[in-house]
Order: C-alpha cells, then structure tokens, then sequence
C-alpha cells in the first residue's frame, strides 16, 4: 500500500541515513519502525492493564486486612 506522510526535516533526514547504513530503502525502513512502535504501544497497554487489575486485588486486599483486623480488636479483651 502507497501513503504519504510528513515528518520534520531532521526526523527524515536521521531516518535516510540509518535505512542507508543498515541496507533497508525507505518503505522497509518506516515499515519496520511503525511496526515496532505499535508493538511498544501494544505492549504498554498490556503493562496498563494488568497495573490497573493488580491495583484492584491491591485494594481488595487491604480492604480484607483492615476488616479483619478490627475484627480482631473488637474481639479482643483489651479494656479501653
């Protein structure tokens, strides 16, 4: 598939010399940078989600600790 894009003079210059250097032409080159760049980004919104879930469980359980352990103050012989 043909598209055009536009990127700063500077970005499409660094791009052109390292494609060069590494014996890509340009499609491979930007090819293989929008596929890695949407493997990060994939990859981050998989590290967001299990964060998120993980805070979840987090939060569930220090919920269960403080019940509990008013539980356990409540069911003490402590005189106050």
């Amino acid at each position: 598939m043909k598209t055009a894009i536009s990127v700063p003079d500077g970005t499409f210059e660094r791009a052109e010399r390292v494609a060069l250097r590494h014996g890509m032409n340009r499609s491979q080159f930007y090819a293989k940078a929008a596929e890695r760049y949407a493997d990060e980004l994939d990859a981050h919104d998989t590290t967001a989600t299990i964060d998120s879930v993980v805070d979840v469980v987090n939060a569930d359980e220090s919920a269960r600790f403080a019940v509990a352990s008013g539980h356990r103050m409540a069911d003490g012989d402590d005189e106050w």
